[in-house]
């Protein structure tokens, strides 16, 4: 292989791993992201709801929406749950995606211990990486003040 080609390649690869890094789904390879064109999130909504506990936040500066970027690309859903997630009690958290071009994507994390990703099946998540979670918004103020 040339020194043309493999700059080429080098390039390609580099443009490949920025786009996927845009849109926040590297870890989520194996899931369909949703349309070609929601590439690049302009903000994320989380609501969550525990009991009578209830609260919106909104996260539009780069670094915010980083942290939580970061925690589903690290969160490792896995295997078909046995217990029925939508009955399951507990904190739920909707995590919404919203995009520069007007689409959206929706997360829903319940009882630390289930993750439906829309248009899939739930699936089961470690406990302790899904606590990550809370804290990141127990310690991100919200850029939407209610």
């Amino acid at each position: 292989m040339g020194k043309i080609q493999k700059k080429q390649l080098i390039l390609w690869l580099s443009g490949v791993l920025y786009a996927l890094s845009l849109c926040g789904c590297s870890r989520w390879f194996h899931y369909d992201s949703g349309p070609a064109t929601c590439r690049v999130v302009e903000s994320i909504d989380i609501y969550y709801e525990n009991g009578p506990l209830q609260f919106h936040r909104v996260y539009t500066a780069s670094d915010k929406m980083q942290s939580l970027l970061n925690y589903l690309r690290l969160i490792n859903p896995y295997g078909t749950p046995v217990e029925n997630p939508e009955t399951a009690e507990g904190s739920t958290f909707r995590i919404i995606m919203n995009y520069a071009n007007g689409c959206q994507k929706t997360y829903l994390q319940k009882s630390d211990r289930f993750l439906l990703v829309e248009g899939q099946p739930w699936r089961n998540i470690d406990s302790k990486q899904a606590q990550e979670l809370s804290r990141i918004v127990g310690v991100i103020e919200s850029d939407l003040l209610e």
